[in-house]
């Protein structure tokens, strides 16, 4: 199973090279050997950092052209080669599947999926049987364990514009 941790952003630059966004600002610092891309595995040649993005050049990838094929891909790792985790963090696809509890204790919902966007993840939820989006913030939360799969909701229900 492979886990989504980034995504190309588009060609930079005319000899291959890639814009990447990564999805956790750990990643930046610690960019494996490898990546996959539709399954298919590409090896790291360099990797540098410009403002909030990573460039990344892949052997075999050797021109602008061929770069431009990856746009919009996403890079995705096996959950083994996934960054390991400290005290209290979690890798988002471990909440998909969660019950959300109302602040008052009720169950009122599901996380369904997580949409990955430069300005914050977002939840695709089951609310009361409709489909729902909720930014995922930790502020909104007032608990959030991936084990249990609990999200907690923090505020009363009205504030979420459910």
């Amino acid at each position: 199973m492979f886990f989504k941790i980034g995504k190309i952003l588009k060609p930079h630059g005319l000899k291959g090279n890639l814009k990447i966004y990564f999805f956790d600002e750990e990643r930046k610092e610690k960019v494996p050997d490898f990546f996959y891309i539709d399954s298919e595995k590409y090896y790291v040649e360099t990797f540098g950092k410009i403002g909030k993005n990573v460039i990344i050049k892949f052997k075999g990838i050797n021109s602008r052209s061929e770069a431009e094929k990856f746009f919009n891909r996403y890079l995705e790792l096996t959950e083994k080669d996934l960054l390991k985790l400290k005290k209290n963090q979690y890798h988002s696809h471990t909440i998909v599947g969660s019950k959300i509890i109302s602040s008052d204790n009720v169950e009122i919902g599901k996380v369904l999926n997580i949409i990955f966007i430069k300005t914050g993840d977002v939840l695709e939820v089951e609310i009361k049987g409709k489909k729902e989006t909720l930014l995922f913030k930790k502020d909104f939360f007032s608990i959030i364990d991936p084990e249990k799969k609990i999200l907690k909701l923090k505020y009363k229900e009205d504030f979420y514009a459910f």
